[in-house]
C-alpha cells in the first residue's frame, strides 16, 4: 500500500507542478506553451472563450473556434473491439480491424491479451486521427457486469462477475491509453455508469438497490479502473438509481467517482441522457433545469442538444454559475490536451502512425490469434473432438452462420478479404494442409428474432360512413404479462416488449358499421402478426395484419416511429361497444427442408453453426427469451436425429438455453464463442481439427431456463420477494453450465495446494499456489480460478456463496507441470457496511477455492482474517468556486479527504500553496486571491497519520482589457460594456478612431475603417498571457424599407448572395418576395445557401418582417427568416426552423417548428436559442419577426398576430460591415444530431419531405446610431 500511495503522490505532483515557467513576455498563448501543466493550459484556453463559445463546446460535437486554433471535435467514437468506422480510400485508409467483441474476450480470461488488442486499436485510431477524419476519445469499454443475460447489451460486456469484468477492462484501458507518462495514446471511457442493465426502459427507469449491492457489485469495476488504472473518463447512464438520474446526481458522479475513487478527467452523458433528466425521468421541469442539473452534478459534455441550446439560459436564470460551466470545459480540454492535440507532433510519441497501420498484417494476425483464444468447449462426448481430417470424406456445414461473419455491436467495417466465415476458413485450412475432404454447405435455418416483435402506438376504427375513431394503444385496460409502454429515444409512446402470444385489451371500442382497422406500429427487427379479436385473446377474429419484414413491410428499427397498416374488417354482426384485443403472434418458423437433412445424413460429420445477431437484442431492446432465435433449435434437433456425429458451433451474445439439445445423443460436441471478430472463420478449423485446444472459459452462468431468473427490472442481487439470487454470488439452483466452465482436449491434474500465510489482516497480501499437470495428449491452456467464501460470516449478513478474486491463464505443455501463483490483496476482500458507510471485513475463515470453474473446485486452502484495515488516507479532492478571476477577486478553495475504506475523514487539515503566488496567492484556509495576470496552480496537501496526499487545480487571472479612452473623429466616446459602437452617417470618408488601454501592460492596435459604410477594429493585447480582445466602431448609412410591391428588386438597396433566379419571384404573390429554399445553409461548415437578399445595415437598427411559410419547416433543418450578415462565417440568424429532437425520429413528418436565434462568428457557432411554436403559430404559418440591434446585442421578438410581440431572446455578436436581409434554405442537420439520422448512429443528411417555400412582405428597417 505504501508503494501505491507513493506512486499516487508522484502522479499528483506531476499533474500539480510547484513551478511552471512564465516568461516576462508570453510569446505564445499559455494554452499552447508546453512548459505549463495541461490543466493550467486548459484553464487559460477556457478563460478566452465567450459565453456563447462555451455553450457551443459543451456537446459531443464541439465547435471549432478558429481564432483560438480549436478544431471541430466529436467526442463520440467507439472502439469496443475495433475503431467504429469504415474504409476511407480518399484518405488512404482501409477498413479497420474488427477483433472479437467483449463477451468473446471475456471468455479468454486473459487481460494481457485484451491489452494487446486495445493497443492495436489505439494505433489504428491514431493512424485514422492523423488523416483528420476522427477523434481520439472513445466510448469504450462497457464495464457493467452482466447482472441478467437478457440485457440487450450483454455482448458488449466482459462477463457476469465484477472482478473478471474489472480485470479484463483494465487490460483494455491500459492498452488504449498507452504507456507514455505524459500523453494518452487514446482515451477510454468506461460505461454506462452505472446499473444500466435493462434496455427497454432505460430512459425512464430506476435501478433500485441498497448501498451494499451498489458498492460491491455495480460500482466495483469503476472503482478498480479509476483507482488502479487512472481511467480518464466515464459515461453517465440513462437510468436513475434509487430514483435519481445518474446524470443529475452529484453523489454518484462527484462524491463517488471523483472524491472517493479519485477520477481525474471528464464525464460524458450518454446520448440524450441529459434530455432524459427532463422528459424521461421528469426530474426537472425545463430544459434549462436539465442543463443545470447535469453540469452541477458533474456531467461535463452532453451527447445531445440540451447543453448546447440551454446552458446560457440556465446561466441567465441563475441556475448555473460560470465556474460550473468552466469546470466542465477545463475537464474536457485537459483530456484533449493530454492526447497532444495542441502540441507539436514531434513532442507526442503517437503521431507517427501511417494509414497503412489500419488493417495491417500484424493486426490481422492478432485478430486471428484472439479468435483462437476465445472459444469455450461445452461438450465433447467420447472424444468427438478434435476431428481427424484424414479420416473424413465429407463434412456438412449447416446453419445460418456457416458462411456468415457476425461481428456484433459497435463493430467497424473491416476489409471484405479480412472477414473469414467458418465455411471459408475450413475450406482454406483443408486446402493448405492438403486434405481432400468434401464440404457440403447448407444454410437450413434462420436467426429471425421472436423477441420485441412490434411497437404499437395506436389503432383506428374506420366506419362505413367514412368516419374514424382513433385509440391510444398504450391505454389498454388489460394486457399479457411482460407488456410495457415506452418511447425509447423517440417521443411517441408505444406498447413494447411484445412477445409471441402477447396481447393488449381495450374496453368500449365501438365497432358498429366497422369497415376497416388501421394499426400504427413499428417493426424493430423481423416483425410479427397482429390479430384483432373481440371478447378475448382467443375470441372472434375480425382482422389480421401481417407486419413482417418478410412481407415487405417497412422496418423502422428500434428507434423508428409508427407507420399505419390497414386491414379490412370481417363484418360478423358485432355492434356497439366491445372489448377489442390486439393479439401479437410471431411468424411461423420455416420447416427444416429435406435437402438440408439429406446433406447432414450423408456426411461423416455434421457441423451446425447457429447463434444470435444484432436483431436478437441490442440497444433499446432486451431479449424476452434465452432460446436460440428463429428455427435454430429445430435445426439442431433435426440434424442430430439423422447424423449421430453432430457438432454444434454457437456464436452468441451470451447465455442461451441449451437444455433442449445438449443431452441429445446425436449432439456429440458443443463449441461456443461470443462474436469472434473478422477472423472467426480462421479460428474454427484450428480448433475443430486439433491444431489448438480450446482454452476459453464461460464468463457468465448459463441458466437452464429464463424462468429461473427474477424480473429483469429487479436489481437486487440477494434473494428478495421469493425470487432467486443473481449471478454466481447468490444463484444456488442447478444450471446448464456454471460460471468459469470450459473443457479442453486434454486433462489437467491439480495438486500441492498452498497459501503463503494462514493468518491475515486486511492489509496483507497472500499468494495462493497450485501445481497444474497436463495429463492428456495435447499442449493446452488452462485457466486457474480462485474463489473466496467466508463460511464463518453470520447467516444474517447474506454473504455471497463465493466471489472470484483471482485467476490466471497458463499454457501447460503435455506431460509437464506448471506452478501457478496467484496473488490476492486481502484489502480487496471487503464487504460494504451499510450502517457505518465504509468497507468492512468479516473476521474468521476465508476459504480460497481453487478450481477449473466455479463448481469444479479441485482443492481449497484457507486463512483466518483478524484485525481491521489500517485506515489510511487515499484520495484528496480540491477545487475552488471559480477558476477564472480578475485582479483583486478571490475564490474559496475547498477539499475533501477520503480514506482507503471509502469513508470520508471529517476534520482534516489542509496545507495550501501556490506555484506562482505573484499571480494567485492562497491563504492558510484556502482563499485564493488574484494578484496579477497569468496562471497558477493551487495545491492542497492533507496529512493524516503520516500519509500525505495532494490534489491541485489551476486558476487564470484575466488581463484588464478596459479602455481608458476611445475617440471617434477627435470626440471622446464612452463605449460602456459593449464591444461595439455604431454611427449613422452619410456615405464618404470614415472618421479617425483613437484608443488607449486602461492597464499599462496592454497594447492597442487600431485598424481604420477608411470609408462609410465600414468598420474600424480596435485590438487590445496582453503580452503576459497572449490574450486579446476586439472592439469595433461601425459606420453605416440609413437602410431602406421594402414592401416588395415592385416588379423587380431595387439594385441600389439590395444585393444577392449566390442568386438563383429560378428560386425567387415577385409575381407569384403580389406584394411578396417568394423564395423557394435551396440546399445548404450558412450555419456550420456548409456555407452554400443561395438567395440571401441583403442590404447594408452597418449601424444600430430595428428590422420588422412579415413572413408566411407555405408549409411548416420540415425536418431535418428547413429554415427561413432574417439574417444580419458579415460573411458566411459571421452572422446572426433569426429564423423559423424545423424542430429537431433526439427524441423524435428524424424521418417523422412536419410538426410544429421553432424559432431559432443563432450566432456564428469566425466560423464558430456561438449560441443557439430556440423557442417551440407548438400551439402558438396558426395553421396559416404566418409570423412577424422583429430583430433589434443595439451595439453588440441582438434582441429577437416575434408575433403571431402582428400586434402583440413577445421577446424570444438576446444574443451577442461583434460583426463588421453588416448587411441585413432575408433568406430561406433547406438547411443542414446540426452536427450534434447527424449520428442519429434515420434512427441509427451512422446516419446521413435526410432530405426534407417537400420543397420549402416562404413569402416575405413588409420588410421595414429603422436605422440608428451616434
Amino acid at each position: 500500500m505504501k508503494n501505491k500511495l507513493t506512486f499516487l503522490c508522484c502522479v499528483l505532483l506531476a499533474l500539480c507542478p510547484f513551478y511552471s515557467a512564465q516568461a516576462q513576455e508570453q510569446t505564445v498563448p499559455i494554452y499552447l506553451d508546453t512548459s505549463f501543466s495541461f490543466e493550467e493550459r486548459a484553464t487559460d484556453l477556457v478563460s478566452r472563450l465567450t459565453l456563447e463559445e462555451k455553450q457551443s463546446l459543451l456537446g459531443n460535437n464541439m465547435a471549432a473556434i478558429p481564432r483560438l486554433g480549436i478544431k471541430n471535435y466529436n467526442v463520440w467514437s467507439e472502439a469496443l473491439h475495433g475503431v467504429l468506422t469504415g474504409a476511407n480510400p480518399s484518405a488512404g485508409l482501409a477498413g479497420p480491424t474488427s477483433f472479437p467483441n467483449s463477451v468473446a474476450l471475456g471468455s479468454t480470461w486473459d487481460p494481457a491479451l485484451t491489452e494487446r488488442m486495445a493497443s492495436a486499436i489505439a494505433e489504428e485510431a491514431r493512424a485514422i486521427y492523423q488523416t483528420g477524419t476522427k477523434g481520439l476519445t472513445f466510448w469504450s469499454p462497457v464495464v457493467e457486469p452482466v447482472r441478467d443475460p437478457r440485457w440487450g447489451r450483454t455482448g458488449e460486456s466482459y462477463g457476469e462477475d465484477p472482478f473478471l469484468a474489472a480485470e479484463m477492462a483494465a487490460g483494455f484501458v491500459r492498452g488504449l491509453m498507452g504507456s507514455d507518462p505524459k500523453y494518452l495514446k487514446a482515451v477510454p471511457t468506461a460505461k454506462h455508469y452505472f446499473a444500466n442493465n435493462s434496455e427497454f426502459d432505460r430512459h425512464v427507469s430506476s435501478s433500485d438497490m441498497d448501498s451494499r449491492d451498489m458498492r460491491e457489485f455495480y460500482l466495483y469495476p469503476y472503482k478498480r479502473l479509476i483507482e488502479e488504472e487512472r481511467l480518464p473518463s466515464i459515461m453517465s447512464s440513462y437510468n436513475a438509481v434509487n430514483h435519481v438520474p445518474t446524470s443529475a446526481s452529484a453523489f454518484y458522479l462527484d462524491t463517488l467517482a471523483r472524491r472517493t475513487y479519485g477520477m481525474k478527467g471528464y464525464v460524458t452523458g450518454d446520448c440524450a441522457a441529459i434530455e432524459d433528466i427532463w422528459n424521461g425521468h421528469y426530474y426537472v421541469k425545463t430544459q434549462e433545469e436539465a442543463a443545470a442539473a447535469g453540469l452541477k452534478a458533474g456531467v461535463d459534455t452532453d451527447c445531445g442538444s440540451i447543453y448546447q441550446r440551454y446552458a446560457i439560459g440556465a446561466y441567465e436564470q441563475g441556475l448555473l454559475s460560470m465556474a460550473e460551466i468552466d469546470r466542465a470545459l477545463v475537464n474536457m480540454f485537459t483530456v484533449r490536451m493530454r492526447t497532444g492535440e495542441f502540441d507539436p507532433d514531434q513532442m507526442v510519441p503517437y503521431t507517427q502512425y501511417e494509414p497503412s497501420r489500419v488493417s495491417s498484417a500484424a493486426n490481422r494476425a492478432l485478430a486471428a490469434e484472439l479468435a483462437v483464444r476465445t472459444p469455450v468447449l461445452l461438450k465433447n462426448e467420447a472424444g468427438m473432438l478434435p476431428l481427424d481430417p484424414g479420416a473424413l470424406r465429407s463434412i456438412a456445414l449447416i446453419g445460418p452462420q456457416a458462411d456468415d461473419v457476425e461481428l456484433g455491436p459497435y463493430s467497424g467495417r473491416p476489409e471484405q478479404d479480412a472477414m473469414i466465415s467458418p465455411y471459408a476458413g475450413i475450406r482454406n485450412w483443408l486446402a493448405q494442409k492438403g486434405y481432400d475432404v468434401e464440404l457440403q454447405l447448407a444454410a437450413g435455418g434462420d436467426i429471425k428474432s421472436k423477441s420485441n416483435l412490434l411497437y404499437v402506438a395506436w389503432f383506428e376504427i374506420g366506419k362505413t360512413d367514412g368516419s374514424t375513431a382513433r385509440y391510444d394503444a398504450t391505454h389498454y385496460t388489460a394486457c399479457a404479462d411482460g407488456i410495457t409502454v415506452g418511447s425509447g429515444m423517440g417521443t411517441e409512446e408505444q406498447v413494447r416488449t411484445i412477445d409471441d402470444g402477447s396481447w393488449t385489451a381495450y374496453d368500449n371500442v365501438d365497432i358498429t358499421d366497422i369497415e376497416d382497422i388501421t394499426v400504427g406500429l413499428n417493426i424493430p427487427t423481423e416483425g410479427g402478426i397482429v390479430e384483432i379479436r373481440v371478447g378475448g385473446p382467443d375470441g372472434q377474429l375480425i382482422g389480421r395484419i401481417e407486419a413482417t419484414k418478410a412481407s415487405g413491410a417497412r422496418v423502422g428499427g428500434v428507434y423508428g416511429a409508427s407507420m399505419p397498416m390497414k386491414t379490412s374488417a370481417l363484418k360478423l354482426g358485432f355492434n356497439g361497444p366491445q372489448t377489442l384485443y390486439l393479439v401479437y403472434k410471431a411468424p411461423q418458423d420455416a420447416p427444416i427442408d429435406e435437402a438440408t437433412l439429406e446433406t447432414a445424413r450423408n456426411a461423416d460429420v455434421a457441423l451446425v453453426f447457429v447463434g444470435t445477431d444484432e436483431n436478437t437484442a441490442t440497444e433499446e431492446a432486451d431479449r424476452l427469451t434465452l432460446l436460440l432465435p428463429g428455427n435454430q433449435l429445430a435445426l439442431i434437433q433435426a440434424v442430430a436425429a439423422v447424423n449421430p456425429r453432430t457438432v454444434v458451433v454457437m456464436q452468441t451474445l451470451g447465455c442461451v438455453e441449451v437444455e433442449d439439445f445438449r443431452h441429445l445423443d446425436g449432439v456429440r460436441g458443443i463449441l461456443w464463442t461470443g462474436y469472434n471478430g473478422q477472423a472467426q472463420g480462421e479460428a474454427i478449423p484450428r480448433l475443430l481439427f486439433g491444431e489448438v485446444s480450446p482454452g476459453g472459459k464461460l464468463n457468465a452462468t448459463w441458466f437452464k431456463s429464463v424462468k429461473d431468473l427474477p424480473a429483469i427490472t429487479d436489481y437486487h442481487l440477494r434473494r428478495s420477494a421469493g425470487a432467486g439470487g443473481r449471478t454466481l454470488w447468490y444463484f444456488d439452483r442447478e444450471v446448464s453450465y456454471p460460471f468459469g466452465y470450459g473443457l479442453s482436449y486434454t486433462t489437467f491434474e491439480y495438486g500441492n495446494f498452498r497459501i503463503s500465510r494462514s493468518a491475515v489482516t486486511p492489509d496483507d497480501k497472500v499468494t495462493v499456489s497450485v501445481d497444474v499437470r497436463n495429463t492428456g495428449g495435447y499442449s493446452a491452456d488452462e485457466v486457474v480460478q480462485v474463489y473466496v467464501a467466508t463460511p464463518d460470516s453470520p447467516a444474517s449478513l447474506e454473504r455471497p456463496i463465493k466471489r472470484l478474486k483471482g485467476f490466471r491463464r497458463v499454457t501447460v505443455p503435455r506431460g509437464q507441470t506448471r506452478t501457478v501463483d496467484i496473488e490476492i490483496d486481502c484489502a480487496d476482500l471487503w464487504f460494504w457496511d451499510m450502517q457505518a458507510e465504509r468497507m468492512t471485513y468479516d473476521p474468521g475463515r476465508y476459504v480460497f477455492e481453487i478450481g477449473s470453474s466455479s463448481q469444479d473446485i479441485r482443492g481449497t486452502v484457507s486463512a483466518v482474517m483478524s484485525g481491521s484495515l489500517d485506515r489510511r488516507l487515499k484520495t484528496v479532492w480540491a477545487a475552488a468556486d471559480a477558476s477564472v478571476l480578475r485582479i483583486g477577486q478571490t475564490a474559496q478553495g475547498t477539499f475533501s479527504a477520503c480514506m482507503n475504506d471509502d469513508s470520508f475523514y471529517e476534520g482534516a487539515q489542509a496545507v495550501w500553496s501556490s506555484n506562482n503566488p505573484d499571480v494567485a496567492a492562497v491563504s492558510a484556509d484556502g482563499l485564493v486571491k488574484a494578484v496579477s495576470m497569468g496562471v497558477a496552480t493551487i495545491t492542497c496537501s492533507v496529512t493524516i497519520d503520516g500519509t500525505t496526499v495532494s490534489d491541485c487545480f489551476a486558476v487564470k487571472v484575466m488581463p484588464d482589457f478596459a479602455l481608458s479612452s476611445l475617440k471617434v473623429g477627435g470626440k471622446a466616446v464612452k463605449p460602456g460594456d459593449a464591444a461595439q459602437v455604431s454611427y449613422l452617417l452619410k456615405a464618404g470618408k470614415a472618421p479617425f478612431v483613437e484608443a488607449a488601454a486602461a492597464h499599462p501592460g496592454v497594447t492597442v492596435e487600431v485598424q481604420q475603417a477608411g470609408r462609410v459604410p465600414g468598420t474600424a477594429v480596435v485590438t487590445l493585447r496582453d503580452p503576459q498571457t497572449g490574450d486579446s480582445r476586439v472592439w469595433t466602431v461601425n459606420f453605416g448609412t440609413k437602410g431602406s424599407s421594402d414592401s416588395f410591391a415592385m416588379s423587380s428588386i431595387p439594385d441600389k438597396a439590395w444585393s444577392w448572395v449566390r442568386e438563383d433566379p429560378a428560386a425567387w419571384t415577385l409575381t407569384e404573390e403580389i406584394g411578396s418576395l417568394v423564395l423557394t429554399a435551396g440546399p445548404g445553409d450558412i450555419a456550420g461548415a456548409g456555407n452554400s445557401a443561395g438567395n440571401l437578399l441583403l442590404q447594408s445595415a452597418n449601424t444600430d437598427w430595428t428590422v420588422d418582417l412579415k413572413m408566411r411559410c407555405f408549409s411548416a419547416p420540415a425536418m431535418p433543418a428547413q429554415n427561413a427568416g432574417l439574417v444580419a450578415y458579415e460573411s458566411d462565417d459571421s452572422f446572426v440568424k433569426f429564423v423559423y426552423a424545423a424542430a429537431f429532437s433526439m427524441r423524435r425520429a428524424p424521418d417523422a413528418g412536419p410538426g410544429a417548428g421553432q424559432l431559432q436565434l443563432l450566432v456564428e462568428e469566425n466560423g464558430t457557432q456561438k449560441s443557439l436559442l430556440s423557442l417551440s411554436l407548438d400551439g402558438l403559430i396558426g395553421a396559416d404559418q404566418v409570423l412577424w419577426l422583429r430583430l433589434v440591434k443595439q451595439a453588440d446585442a441582438y434582441t429577437a421578438w416575434y408575433s403571431v398576430d402582428g400586434r402583440k410581440y413577445e421577446k424570444m431572446g438576446v444574443a451577442n455578436a461583434v460583426l463588421k460591415d453588416i448587411r441585413v436581409g432575408v433568406m430561406a434554405c433547406e438547411g443542414e442537420m446540426p452536427a450534434m444530431m447527424r449520428g442519429f439520422a434515420g434512427g441509427g448512429r451512422g446516419g446521413m443528411q435526410l432530405p426534407a419531405a417537400t420543397p420549402f417555400k416562404v413569402a416575405f412582405e413588409d420588410f421595414g428597417i429603422d436605422s440608428r446610431g451616434k
